[in-house]
């Protein structure tokens, strides 16, 4: 394996309370969107730098063995109030997510497990405070880093941090900025930073908010149209579908019973970062990508991947990449 070019990751640490698929409520776990995807790209071969802020009760341990396994959090950046990042989700056994999760699905728990269940993402305001700013941005890293990634943001962070972020040195990938900023104008909203974006790495899900009533397909072209280079979309089971130019490939997924899907699409941006600064064809980096995502949909706590060996990942890689094929048809209710 070649040395890998130095990697950033820019996202937010949450705390996350899950309705897994079986309908067991898992509560207070430590997640977000900056940590699985800097786990995804530590098991796939390569230790970011991460950009984040924290609360004053976020663990300081987590951090801490961050540091240890290799990644760098010295732009961890610790705020003087309650972590304002918490989510909720409910995976549905038919592979469906729903978040927040509804108020009848909470109605049969008691009440000590039901207050666990907090949701910021309502909040804009509050969940805007636990993302980065260009500011947090180390200004050294704008010459050092070889490849950036975005996470899911609030619009006007993504914004703020693609137009930072395009102009260093370094390649950019972003996933979807937050669905609910979207609504009612998301190609125009879109159209904004998506030029600026080498990789944008959006999910069905994210499509079917961009706009529900029209075919993949449609929603690539008219994200083409706004813009968008390459398009990596993440299709949990289904798998992943590349649109490079007028290339198109399936990377398929690995057949895994999931434990707790939370963190699956972050854990394959982490990887597919990780091939490319390996410098992996984007092929391959998306099935390092597949590969990842397949660990992390078999652990509840994030922190357990970093017992996962990088060469476990790359053994599940090559089978992902040898099962990767063009693909000329997307149809309408999915991918074939």
């Amino acid at each position: 394996m070649s040395t890998p070019t130095p990697v950033a990751i820019c996202g937010s640490f949450s705390f996350d309370s899950v309705i897994a698929p079986d309908g067991r409520p898992l509560t207070g776990k430590v997640g977000g969107n900056a940590l699985w995807s800097s786990l995804g790209a530590l098991i796939s071969g390569v230790a970011p730098r991460i950009v984040t802020v924290v609360g004053d009760d976020y663990p300081g341990e987590v951090v801490e063995r961050l540091q240890s396994a290799g990644i760098d959090t010295s732009a961890v950046a610790r705020i003087d109030r309650a972590h304002p990042v918490r989510l909720t989700f409910a995976h549905l056994p038919d592979g469906g997510r729903l978040q927040p999760v509804p108020a009848h699905m909470l109605a049969g728990m008691d009440a000590a497990t039901r207050a666990q269940f907090i949701d910021t993402t309502t909040d804009p305001e509050t969940l805007a405070l636990g993302a980065p700013t260009p500011a947090l941005v180390p200004d050294a890293w704008l010459d050092e880093i070889a490849h950036w990634h975005l996470p899911l943001l609030p619009l006007v962070r993504h914004r703020a941090m693609v137009a930072h972020l395009s102009g260093a040195r370094g390649t950019l990938q972003t996933d979807c900025p937050a669905r609910s900023d979207l609504l009612d104008a998301p190609y125009e909203r879109l159209e904004h930073t998506v030029g600026d974006i080498d990789y944008f790495l959006p999910s069905t899900s994210d499509f079917d908010v961009i706009d529900p009533d029209a075919t993949i397909d449609a929603v690539i072209v008219r994200l083409r149209d706004s813009g968008a280079g390459t398009i990596v979309l993440k299709a949990g089971a289904d798998g992943v579908l590349i649109v490079d130019g007028a290339e198109r490939w399936l990377v398929p997924a690995h057949p895994d019973e999931p434990i707790d899907p939370t963190g699956a699409g972050d854990a394959f941006c982490g990887g597919f970062l990780a091939g490319r600064a390996r410098g992996l064809d984007i092929v391959a980096a998306a099935a390092l990508g597949a590969a990842a995502a397949s660990f992390a949909v078999s652990v509840t706590d994030p922190l357990d991947l970093l017992d996962v060996a990088p060469s476990e990942v790359e053994a599940r890689a090559h089978e992902l990449r040898a099962a990767a094929h063009p693909h000329v048809d997307v149809l309408q209710g999915g991918i074939q």
